[in-house]
């Protein structure tokens, strides 16, 4: 749909009569929601105040003078009040608005679009981030949330939430949430948040978890059962996501013809990390990992008048560990199913969502796709060998915005590209990533890292084109079905553009 149309539709909607505030406050006291929106069908959620009928309805119309869509549900206790609809027979390509009624009382007003179908070329425009602290110190968000109104203000047809979409154990809380009750807290905490509220009512969301929902880096041979499982209950009871029949939270979205989204959970299968073992362990013994145990050894004496541990040789064994090919980040079915996924797929282009990098950049490699380096040269080997076209990586948690291209490796054999670009953007609001380094390797240390993300490889650096440290940011992603390009814009909280050009790819034939 035209942007100017969407704007007088929009428009249109805010200019019809609104329930009042203290009436819908009451009722539906947390707001409403889309999410996983489909040519034919989107799930919508809300909570009610009480376990009483709740109506969903669903109209082409601003109006509801007809319905696509209608169907009454009792919340219960169970799901603490949630309410979440799979709102099927929808029209593809298609604005839709909805409402939730309970008697005589109405929720505000939602608005979705649903994709056209595989046939169709259309373009897409959406934005993604991740790692949003909603947390409260005293009655009000500890953190700044303008970045989703910056959001908000793009239109986009989609917002893909990457992970950490509440942070259970934040740091500005006295302890973390471990129960049931403690999780659902932290949910209705992030609905809160005016932005938060404003963006699901207005923008479908596409969510999924990484750590924080549960534990911070978690994994899960290591990870308490049940606290897993109250941790991801609650982000089912509160996301307007599909609940698929498995409990899996990998899937795909197509966006007409020429995009398919690949929506990756890299946190619920994944092996122990490297870093929670002794092996890495620099000096041996100090439960402190080594910082950058595959960089090369130049690159490590560069760093070593600023982090003392660099002038030490990496444990015996860490590497090894790193590469050990028995390790996994996503568990062997969902590696065949996104491997099978991007080679079986006619969408000209495959946008694969990863909670992580998978880009190189060697610094802390534990928690990412670095430290589980034989299945990402396994994922990455088979996407260049099966000559899939048009694959773009689009990830978050570092807390920072980095571009760049994927490589097989960087310093050592084959020195290959894969073709392929990965935009990293983040955090919507959480401890930056210059912060986290300085906390760990000292403030002198974030200028160094800088230089070295960005220093061209021939030069000794990873040859970044942009790396922006200190941002809360968000990237925009506009898809051209007619020119066949895909543009990717990273900025910041006020919605300006942070690199000095946005990634624009144009389509392999």
């Amino acid at each position: 749909m035209h942007r100017a149309a969407l704007v007088l539709i929009v428009a249109a909607l805010v200019a019809l009569p609104v329930p009042a505030v203290s009436q819908v406050a009451l009722v539906f006291p947390y707001g409403i929601a889309s999410g996983d929106v489909r040519d034919s069908s989107a799930v919508l959620w809300t909570r009610a105040s009480k376990a009483a009928p709740v109506t969903l309805e669903v109209s082409i119309d601003p109006a509801f003078g007809s319905m696509a869509f209608t169907r009454t549900v009792v919340p219960s206790a169970d799901r603490d009040m949630t309410v979440k609809i799979v709102a099927g027979g929808l029209a593809p390509g298609k604005r839709h608005f909805y409402r939730f009624r309970m008697g005589s009382a109405f929720s505000e007003r939602g608005t979705f679009a649903t994709p056209p179908s595989e046939q169709t070329p259309a373009n897409l425009s959406l934005a993604y981030s991740a790692c949003s602290d909603w947390t409260h110190v005293d009655g009000a968000p500890a953190l700044t949330f303008g970045l989703l109104d910056a959001v908000a203000a793009e239109g986009p047809d989609l917002f893909v939430h990457l992970g950490d979409t509440i942070y259970a154990d934040s740091s500005l809380m006295r302890t973390p949430a471990t129960t049931l009750e403690g999780y659902r807290e932290k949910y209705r905490e992030s609905r809160r948040i005016r932005e938060f509220r404003t963006l699901l009512a207005g923008v479908p969301i596409v969510a999924t978890t990484d750590d924080h929902e549960v534990e911070n880096d978690f994994d899960i041979e290591t990870v308490d059962g049940a606290l897993f499982a109250r941790g991801i209950r609650a982000f089912h009871e509160y996301m307007p996501l599909y609940d698929h029949p498995t409990g899996r939270r990998y899937r795909s979205f197509r966006w007409g013809r020429d995009v398919e989204m690949f929506v990756l959970d890299g946190r619920s299968y994944r092996s122990r990390q490297v870093s929670k073992t002794p092996v890495c362990d620099n000096p041996p013994g100090s439960r402190i990992p080594d910082l950058a145990p595959t960089a090369p050894a130049a690159i490590r004496a560069a760093f070593a008048p600023v982090v003392p541990q660099m002038r030490l040789p990496v444990p015996p064994g860490c590497i090894d560990a790193l590469f050990d090919p028995n390790r996994t980040l996503l568990g062997h079915a969902q590696k065949r199913w996104l491997m099978e996924g991007l080679a079986r797929s006619t969408a000209t282009w495959k946008l694969v969502f990863s909670q992580t990098p998978i880009q190189e950049f060697f610094a802390m490699p534990y928690d990412r796709w670095e430290g589980y380096a034989a299945e990402r040269a396994e994922i990455l080997g088979f996407i260049v060998r099966s000559n899939i076209k048009n694959v773009v990586w689009l990830s978050s948690d570092t807390h920072a915005t980095l571009v760049n291209d994927v490589r097989l490796s960087t310093f050592t054999p084959p020195f290959a590209t894969t073709g392929m670009k990965e935009v990293v953007a983040g955090p919507i609001a959480a401890t930056l990533y210059s912060e986290s380094v300085a906390s760990m390797a000292g403030r002198v240390t974030v200028p160094f890292l800088a230089a070295f993300l960005t220093t061209p490889i021939p030069q000794g650096g990873v040859g970044l084109s942009c790396a922006v440290l200190d941002r809360y940011a968000y990237a925009k992603v506009d898809v051209d079905s007619a020119a066949r390009t895909i543009r990717i814009t990273p900025k910041d909280a006020s919605g300006r553009p942070l690199c000095r050009a946005p990634v624009v790819i144009t389509a392999a034939p």
